[in-house]
């Protein structure tokens, strides 16, 4: 039975795409968090996101007769890069066959959906398309979230007793990192129907930043609450109207942090990662660089970071995790120098586009998104999952969209 909803489900995505792809594009953001709806057909395994990735790509691949925008300038070398040093990962790795599905989720496709982005967004309304399908999916998300903070529902066990909201990953960080991105470009959209009086889609953003907000308060991501509040005083920097009083209230907040003894120490062991979450990461970014010294040039590989790194592993009563939580250091160990190297020029075109066309719509959120991931990664993962990776693209797509003025019309 469960098939034949699927198969139906499909379908529908399917008839959607040929009909209307940007209300298709809108939908499968909205389902960037359906990767943990995982499938076996045959001996293959994959997951909900994945199936509705490729029925987007293939239709728009036979709509379009295989034709995709050509004129993405230096924007390929990057990408080149990228692809070259995720795929030598996957020989690196000690274990292939997951480094393979790895290298599918997390280069392959999200590439393959910048290349459709670029392609096939041409308009300021497509990206509103796209904007809404994030802010319905982050406010399903929300909600959920604070459901289980009320009632414990399918909490894991590791988390159960604080109370730390999943939503429906499998730990509350992921929630922070989905959702943090989503609350800034909902700040961002707050004020710009605000501007044009566009009042039901202001209420709208409201309902999403605020819930969203709340869902990360409930999930503890400390990194996330600063991470967000960075990025919504660097988007309120580029307005003249927020900037002054983003600036006072800024100035109140270290005020208060720097005057109240309590909260001063408090922030100072955060800061300083003196915390016990902070001598984790201190731990495991120290067993980390030890491992990367003798996998200096091409690090663990794919997926090869839980096996490389057990032989350094010292600190027995801290677990090993997937990557070391550090978004220099997770791109080290998974496709080397040569793809850490690769994903920073990224980051930094994205940052220069936004920058030299701050005037742009969306270039100030952009910014802010963008330097709110990198805060967030100095101590957590905010590329190597399914759903990251996807967003991660698609704001590089929004990068090379504000470069292309010609295609932008100025609210």
């Amino acid at each position: 039975m469960s098939y034949l909803v699927l198969a139906i489900f499909l379908a529908g995505f399917g008839y959607l795409c040929w009909k209307n792809f940007r209300l298709a594009l809108g939908l499968f953001v909205f389902l960037l968090p359906s990767y943990f709806i995982r499938f076996q057909i045959g001996p293959l395994p994959t997951t909900l996101l994945e199936l509705c990735f490729g029925i987007l790509f293939v239709i728009y691949f036979i709509k379009n007769r295989g034709q995709f925008n050509k004129k993405i300038g230096n924007w390929r070398w990057p990408i080149i890069l990228f692809l070259i040093a995720s795929t030598i990962g996957i020989y690196i790795s000690p274990d292939r066959t997951a480094a393979l599905g790895i290298w599918k989720a997390y280069f392959i496709e999200p590439i393959l959906f910048f290349a459709v982005l670029v392609s096939a967004v041409k308009k300021k309304q497509d990206w509103q398309y796209i904007f809404h399908g994030l802010a319905l999916s982050a406010l399903a998300i929300s909600i959920l979230a604070i459901i289980q903070k009320f009632t414990g529902l399918a909490i894991p066990e590791a988390w159960a007793e604080e109370r730390r909201v999943t939503a429906v990953f499998g730990y509350p960080n992921a929630v922070g990192l989905f959702l943090g991105p989503i609350i800034i470009l909902a700040f961002s959209q707050i004020y710009n129907f605000f501007k044009e009086k566009k009042w039901l889609w202001s209420i709208f953003y409201s309902a999403v930043f605020a819930l969203s907000a709340i869902a990360v308060y409930f999930s503890k991501t400390e990194a996330a609450w600063i991470a967000v509040a960075a990025g919504i005083f660097i988007f309120c920097l580029f307005k003249k109207e927020l900037r002054l009083p983003a600036i006072i209230i800024a100035a109140i907040l270290i005020l208060i942090i720097g005057l109240t003894p309590v909260i001063r120490q408090t922030a100072i062991e955060k800061i300083t990662l003196q915390d016990w979450s902070g001598h984790v990461r201190r731990v495991t970014w120290s067993e980390s660089l030890d491992m990367l010294g003798n996998n200096f040039i091409f690090g663990a590989g794919v997926s090869g970071y839980p096996l490389k790194i057990i032989e350094y592993h010292r600190a027995g009563y801290i677990e090993i995790f997937q990557y070391p939580h550090n978004f220099i250091l997770n791109f080290w160990s998974e496709i080397g120098l040569l793809g850490l190297f690769a994903w920073l020029w990224l980051v930094a075109r994205a940052m220069l586009n936004g920058l030299k066309n701050h005037k742009e719509p969306f270039a100030a959120a952009l910014i802010a998104i963008i330097s709110a991931i990198l805060i967030h990664g100095l101590v957590d993962v905010p590329y190597l999952k399914n759903d990251l990776a996807m967003m991660f693209w698609l704001w590089i797509a929004l990068a090379f969209f504000i470069k292309n003025k010609k295609a932008v019309k100025r609210p």
